[in-house]
């Protein structure tokens, strides 16, 4: 290989990644209205589309002796007084989450990843202690050592 051979094909590699980087730029900037970045982003925002709000609830926890689960949740809430109602049970809501969910149950449900148990056990607790019920619960975070 000669000294112009290579040169060529810098020059090549060089345009190429110019080409794509300007298409790339282009199609951002001319669709940038439909790219919503809070869409894209695993953390959830505090007030959505809708307007729904959330409560946003950590709970850690031990699950048999040497296995850690930290969740943190969002907890929506329609008006205000549910809001106030959720906000000052909340403590109560996770003390109850801790000691009465099976912790058996919840290593297994872990362990097979199975989402939709523990989100329906973690809501039947928070609906036993709320007044008007939540049908909805979204993890910001699921942290399993």
């Amino acid at each position: 290989m000669t000294l112009n051979d290579n040169k060529g094909r810098i020059l090549a590699i060089v345009l190429s990644a110019f080409v794509l980087i300007t298409i790339g730029v282009v199609a951002f900037i001319h669709r940038h209205e439909k790219i919503q970045f809070k869409n894209i982003s695993m953390i959830r925002q505090k007030q959505d589309n809708n307007g729904s709000n959330y409560i946003k609830c950590k709970l850690f926890s031990n699950l048999g002796t040497q296995n850690y689960l930290m969740l943190e949740m969002a907890i929506p809430y329609e008006n205000k007084s549910q809001y106030e109602d959720l906000n000052g049970k909340i403590d109560r809501i996770k003390s109850d989450m801790v000691t009465n969910i099976d912790h058996r149950e919840m290593n297994k449900w872990v362990k097979e990843r199975d989402y939709v148990a523990i989100k329906g056990a973690l809501l039947k607790v928070i609906n036993k202690h709320s007044k008007t019920p939540i049908k909805h619960l979204y993890f910001d975070s699921f942290l399993y050592q």
